[in-house]
């Protein structure tokens, strides 16, 4: 049987952040979120049907901030798609959680409810960051809700932090890489700060005092280096793990695996397909309420031709520590990796490449540029 990964998108938030360009809404009211929920859960039953033939290993709650909803909500939800789809036992269920919207009870509620890792939204510990950021908490907001969580019974919690703020200056970063190790997560989100059209930051980017490039490429190898002297594996560029913590499911992704997706602005590939739904949950609600398919609320879907394929999968796998593996490669496609993407010899001389061990991959000086390194090699992409 296949294996199959399920991401399912809430999109309520307490209030957006000034960096945010995902789909969420600010304020939700419980009868919005239960009357989504509901929405939800009708879909994810009749989309079920068509996937009993497969196993589900890896379900992600995402948002927004998924913890807003109430217990009874996200008990219906996790009962629904259990019982819609073949969810295998040691299946890694994942939730996204911000501090201040989670207690010991609902930690517990999520750890009775099958849910064994939680990815929580920290972003800095410094106060004045956080409150610049547009955050809803402060760090010792942040320290309370983490106690609930272990109190509650989870173990395996990953946390967010972005580097490259406004005015942010290295040893800034330093203190909040240090103070989120002390608390020994199980795996570690580290972003760099991108200023995307349709966020606050947007609208007064002309005022902000951003790192320039070489500040943030200090930033960058800065907290590589030190999640690494603290035990942590880097084997994504944004992403460290304590050894046996990657995260299976965000993995899927970037090893071209199959994930089905549910919400507004979710995006899914299955056979071959990509396809995403229209980032409008009146419009959602109102199409799975009124029985309509599920393709007339799609926002696009495209069937990947062979050559993008191929550079697809370079363009994902590239992303991970270990790189492009030239004999799968080889094996997958029927040709040879160097001989598509010569210009990886050049970027290898340089130093942003390395080539050991039959795979080609990014050092960390690679993976800070990695966007226009594969832009450079990519030939359809």
């Amino acid at each position: 049987m296949k294996n199959l990964g399920l991401y399912i998108h809430i999109p309520f938030c307490v209030k957006k952040c000034n960096y945010c360009d995902f789909y969420s809404l600010g304020c939700p009211s419980h009868e919005n979120t239960e009357e989504y929920v509901r929405a939800l859960c009708t879909h994810i039953g009749r989309e079920g049907k068509k996937h009993r033939d497969k196993i589900v290993d890896t379900v992600f709650i995402g948002g927004g901030t998924p913890s807003v909803l109430s217990e009874n909500s996200i008990k219906s939800l996790i009962t629904c798609l259990k019982s819609s789809f073949n969810i295998a036992e040691d299946a890694e269920i994942s939730i996204e959680v911000n501090p201040g919207t989670v207690t010991k009870e609902k930690a517990m509620l999520y750890r009775s409810l099958g849910i064994n890792r939680v990815s929580m939204g920290l972003q800095s510990v410094n106060d004045n960051e956080l409150k610049m950021l547009g955050r809803i908490h402060t760090f010792d907001e942040f320290k309370s809700s983490y106690k609930a969580l272990r109190d509650g019974g989870i173990d395996n919690i990953n946390i967010d932090i972005m580097y490259a703020l406004p005015n942010q200056k290295t040893a800034d970063l330093i203190k909040t890489v240090d103070s989120v190790c002390e608390f020994e997560p199980s795996h570690i989100s580290a972003y760099c700060l991108k200023i995307e059209e349709n966020t606050h930051f947007y609208k007064i980017k002309d005022t902000l005092c951003l790192p320039d490039e070489d500040e943030q490429y200090n930033m960058y190898l800065t907290l590589c280096d030190r999640l690494e002297k603290m035990g942590y594996e880097q084997y994504e560029i944004s992403n460290f793990a304590k050894k046996g913590s990657r995260c299976v499911h965000n993995l899927k992704y970037w090893l071209s695996c199959e994930y089905l997706a549910f919400g507004p602005s979710a995006h899914s590939f299955v056979d071959g397909v990509r396809y995403s739904y229209k980032g409008d949950i009146k419009e959602y609600v109102g199409a799975i309420k009124s029985g309509q398919e599920p393709n007339k609320i799609l926002e696009a879907e495209y069937t990947l031709t062979e050559e993008e394929k191929i550079d697809e999968y370079v363009m994902l796998r590239m992303r991970l520590a270990d790189g492009v593996d030239t004999e799968k490669f080889f094996s997958r496609f029927g040709i040879s990796f160097i001989d598509r993407y010569p210009k990886l010899k050049k970027y290898e001389k340089d130093g942003y490449v390395i080539h050991q061990n039959g795979k080609y991959a990014f050092t960390k000086k690679g993976f800070f540029v990695s966007n226009f390194i594969l832009s450079d090699i990519l030939e359809n992409i």
